[in-house]
């Protein structure tokens, strides 16, 4: 028996292949992003749901967002999947009981294909049947953090529950070989990098901005988790002395975010201050306006005098895409130092490039620089 004619109408929602950009975080808090999400869908802000979000600007630390006794409806899911896009923290999302059909539980598991955060989704008591478990079994094949999905008083058959459930422990068992990336994007890295440091800056509340070096251990992780090769790293302490050597902390044993962001993401490189400065004045060129920020039109400049060659529309916007961390379809300071950092410390390649020898990174030499 068809459950959907009782509830919102099919037509009041996106179609469900289609899922519209991720929103850019720049310079907003997430109560800014959902409000202006609500806009773009026409849909009233939900009241409740706007208190729990952060009002800081660019915090990102979301680790639950329970709706169960906080009906948003089909239409206001929306905005509320925009937000936990862009939360790569979020532990838990619970939207049970909120007059959900399988069209919105599609737009749902869509959105969470490549969380990587998510470990527990609750979606009970929502009028689903056999189209909404295979979308979420669909997702549990895809994303392999997800450990508990609830589903109780749904209408999704329990033959269905059952395979859910059976992939979910097949994911948590240990693998012999190195299981896939859940998604390996250096924005999707940057994101979560940039939310753990500034967890860990209120937590330690110093005034410079700064955070001990031990912290680098947590950075560290992190990434591995996100290239999904955590299973496979075991560290020494030795090898965890060598990494807080490599960030060069200050007398206090502090580092800056720019060391975390650095020896965190970037393979096998140690924290040089004079490099960085290098870079800062390399962004300033860049940045012909001095928007504070690279936009499409100067990092297509900028790629070509670094090719050799005027790149394609569809090149820079495909580089845009791997390193625009906030959605903002500009290149921030953040986004162009770890882009060029590798690089410059004599890193042999940079994706699929290769390094021209004896290329310096000052824009004097006359030959193509296979950057990016």
């Amino acid at each position: 028996v068809s459950t959907q004619s009782t509830w919102a109408p099919a037509t009041r929602m996106a179609p469900a292949r289609n899922l519209p950009p991720p929103p850019t975080t720049a310079g907003r808090s997430l109560r800014d992003v959902y409000a202006a999400e609500c806009a773009t869908f026409k849909c009233k802000c939900n009241s409740s749901l706007l208190k729990m979000l952060p009002s800081e600007v660019n915090n990102l630390d979301l680790p639950e967002l329970d709706l169960g006794h906080n009906i948003v409806g089909p239409k206001g899911l929306l905005p509320v999947l925009q937000v936990v896009r862009v939360c790569p923290e979020l532990k838990k999302f619970s939207i049970r009981d909120n007059y959900l059909d399988n069209r919105a539980l599609h737009l749902v598991t869509l959105s969470l294909a490549s969380h990587p955060g998510l470990t527990h989704l609750d979606v009970s008591y929502n009028p689903i049947s056999w189209t909404a478990g295979m979308s979420l079994l669909a997702l549990v094949d895809k994303n392999e953090t997800l450990q508990r999905v609830d589903a109780e008083g749904t209408h999704i058959k329990p033959e269905i529950l059952q395979t859910i459930n059976k992939k979910i422990m097949s994911n948590q068992k240990p693998k012999l070989k190195n299981r896939a990336p859940i998604n390996s994007s250096a924005c999707t890295r940057l994101r979560a990098i940039k939310t753990l440091f500034a967890k860990i800056s209120k937590q330690e509340g110093n005034l410079s901005g700064k955070i001990h070096k031990s912290n680098i251990a947590k950075g560290y992780k992190r990434n591995l988790q996100l290239l999904g090769m955590d299973e496979l790293f075991v560290p020494t302490e030795a090898f965890w002395t060598e990494l807080q050597a490599r960030c060069n902390p200050d007398s206090n044993g502090l580092i800056t975010w720019e060391t975390f962001l650095l020896v965190s993401l970037c393979s096998d490189v140690s924290y040089d201050h004079r490099d960085v400065q290098r870079l800062k004045h390399e962004f300033t060129c860049w940045d012909k306006d001095g928007s504070a920020y690279i936009d499409l039109l100067e990092l297509k400049e900028m790629m070509a005098n670094l090719n050799g060659r005027v790149p394609s529309h569809g090149e820079v916007v495909e580089k845009l895409k791997m390193f625009d961390a906030d959605n903002s379809n500009t290149i921030t300071w953040d986004e162009f130092c770890l882009m060029m950092y590798e690089w410059i410390q004599g890193a042999p390649t940079v994706g699929s490039h290769s390094r021209v020898p004896s290329t310096t990174f000052p824009r004097t030499s006359s030959k193509p620089r296979p950057l990016i």
